[in-house]
């Protein structure tokens, strides 16, 4: 659940940062590219680059770009610190970016990238792309169809990486009980009944599940179910336009009725109560909280980071067989089978258009997302690179179904910066709550969805009065 709320948070937040109202100054269509005039041989610049955090931008990107190009010096503008209680995560960063000037923009998420690039934020790279040459051919064209679904029609921006989910198998328990193994592009159904065939009458160390959700999951975890099956289905539970849920569907119903039946049939792991929560851990016991790396669960769905942990857990975990494991995609809408929410582009660099060193930024940009820092990084880095020529393998394993899918180019999470952050985990405990009760039998689904709208709205309105009369609070002259 740690994890699921995490995303939201992240959401959440991302989706705060694009409702940005800037100065007069930079409004109107973002500037045009047209040519632009190489630095010369001994020509020095210094550019300043908006980042998380100065020690991981010079690891990640800096000290790699300046040996290169050690005529353009490179700034870093964290923007740790500028949130926080009390403060609005966008005046904080129009204040930031008025205020520093950076010449590169790190935009976080596909929403904040559509703000920046109507709000004249933004320096267009198309012509500069074909100026230079610049070889994109080799970019995953679905994250260049997301840059430009944003930027209408216009790549306003690059990323040098790119976010992916996989369903995770292990071929040993497959094999080991007769069951064919999973395929790119089943739906929740194909594999909650795939998840079924595997046996459920073991007892301690022998049980084996057929699916957890995902590899670490903390208590109430019902909910979580229900809401990657929803929302794989394009479902949302919530109108942050009209602040109203919106969970009391036949289609949210009949997720929750896939939810409960799969959870009841034993297929599907469902973590007990945990006690001493806040008990120091070794490394080694995170390593064996983790089902699929220990071998208990047929199926998981993770990140790419999965792999750096499974290669952990055969290093560290000597007394646990290593995982024998493949990859297909995520579960699909059979709908739209092509596309998923678990896809995103979330760290897109453009240049500021009112920046002066536009040459040397683009220098910067075109290095980050070119073959020669491609070939560096996937050498050392766990992140999945755009630039795929040297990425769909890794030691020995085909990392394809990270890369078939396509970023959902449906708005489901639009305007979710309007939803307090304060909503969502009383919002779960009780959906959570609800989809017990349906599980134990002491509810109809009808009846829990009812009781998650009417609860779960009275719970959305307090949330926003309270943060309402927060930021009026803060507004007053002290």
């Amino acid at each position: 659940m740690k994890r699921w709320m995490c995303t939201l948070a992240a959401i959440a937040v991302t989706a705060s940062l694009t409702g940005c109202n800037f100065s007069e100054k930079a409004s109107g269509s973002s500037r045009e590219a047209g040519s632009l005039k190489k630095l010369g041989k001994d020509e020095k610049a210094t550019i300043k680059v908006l980042y998380y955090d100065k020690t991981s931008f010079y690891q990640q990107y800096g000290n790699l770009f300046m040996a290169k190009y050690p005529n353009i010096d490179v700034e870093v503008i964290s923007n740790q610190g500028i949130y926080g209680a009390g403060k609005d995560p966008q005046e904080a960063l129009i204040h930031l970016i008025d205020e520093e000037k950076p010449d590169v923009l790190l935009l976080n998420g596909s929403d904040q990238l559509e703000k920046f690039a109507q709000q004249g934020r933004l320096y267009a790279l198309d012509d500069v792309i074909k100026q230079d040459k610049f070889d994109v051919e080799h970019i995953l064209p679905a994250t260049l169809d997301a840059i430009r679904l944003k930027g209408e029609g216009k790549l306003y921006g690059l990323s040098p990486d790119f976010y992916s989910q996989a369903l995770y198998y292990n071929k040993d328990l497959f094999e080991q009980y007769g069951i064919e193994f999973p395929k790119n592009k089943m739906s929740w159904e194909d594999v909650i009944n795939l998840a079924k065939r595997f046996p459920t009458d073991g007892q301690g160390d022998q049980r084996i599940y057929g699916f957890s959700a995902y590899s670490y999951m903390g208590e109430g975890v019902a909910y979580q179910y229900m809401n990657s099956i929803g929302t794989t289905l394009g479902l949302s539970f919530i109108d942050p336009e009209q602040m109203k849920l919106t969970i009391q569907t036949e289609a949210w119903k009949k997720a929750l009725q896939l939810t409960v039946d799969s959870l009841k049939s034993g297929a599907l792991y469902m973590p007990k109560s945990q006690t001493n929560s806040n008990e120091t851990r070794m490394y080694e016991d995170y390593l064996k909280q983790n089902l699929f790396a220990t071998g208990k669960v047929a199926m998981t769905i993770d990140g790419n980071y999965m792999i750096q942990t499974l290669q952990q857990a055969k290093d560290v975990l000597k007394d646990v067989k290593p995982v024998n494991w493949d990859i297909v995609t995520v579960p699909v809408d059979p709908q739209n089978p092509d596309f998923s929410n678990t896809v995103s582009v979330s760290n897109v660099f453009g240049i500021n258009a009112q920046s002066p060193n536009t040459r040397a930024a683009w220098e910067f940009i075109k290095y980050i997302n070119s073959d020669e820092f491609a070939r560096v990084m996937s050498k050392s880095s766990s992140s999945l690179m755009t630039r795929t020529t040297y990425s769909k393998d890794k030691d020995g394993h085909n990392l394809e179904a990270f890369y078939l899918l396509k970023p959902n180019p449906d708005k489901n999470f639009t305007g979710y910066e309007k939803i307090p952050s304060s909503f969502y985990q009383p919002f779960t405990l009780l959906a959570n709550q609800e989809i017990q009760a349906v599980i134990d039998g002491k509810k109809s689904a009808d009846e829990a969805l009812k009781t998650i709208q009417d609860k779960g709205q009275e719970q959305l309105v307090q949330a926003k009065q309270t943060d309402d009369a927060l930021k009026e609070s803060q507004s007053k002259p002290k």
